[in-house]
């Protein structure tokens, strides 16, 4: 964890340790301090009150524990803007994001770099300016027939 006073906390929930650091370094440069845990088990001290925005792999040590992740952070702070990372293509029934609140941005693996710092700015946008789907999907996710 690397701690800059007064910095937003972002939490990243990743098992693949490069790409953890990797998120760690993006999300330092962007100004957040972050938080990395690499399992569910993890997560029971996590408390998302601190949390501004949570990076979570849907699929970590082989198991899709991503979900029971968000819904937990979900339960403590509903309106927590998460980015929700996955090697699932988005059509997969593994991908289905239904059920996991708002907001909630998906950023498809193999995650490069470019995209990371996007995808939180669009998550926090949407929870800054109430920007709900409509119709269960975002309007750039229609526009792209995605």
């Amino acid at each position: 964890m690397d701690v800059q006073a007064g910095a937003p906390l972002a939490l990243v929930v990743e098992d693949e340790a490069l790409l953890a650091l990797e998120m760690e370094d993006l999300l330092i440069n962007e100004g957040f301090d972050t938080l990395i845990v690499g399992s569910a088990a993890g997560m029971a001290t996590v408390s998302a009150a601190a949390i501004t925005v949570a990076v979570v792999n849907l699929r970590l040590n082989g198991q899709l524990v991503g979900y029971g992740i968000i819904q937990d952070l979900r339960r403590q702070c509903p309106n927590l803007p998460v980015v929700v990372v996955t090697g699932y293509d988005a059509d997969a029934p593994q991908a289905n994001l239904r059920g996991l609140g708002w907001p909630t941005v998906r950023l498809q693996k193999p995650q490069h770099g470019d995209r990371l710092i996007p995808a939180v700015r669009d998550v926090l946008r949407q929870a800054s300016q109430g920007l709900r789907p409509v119709g269960g999907r975002r309007e750039v996710d229609r526009a792209a027939g995605a």
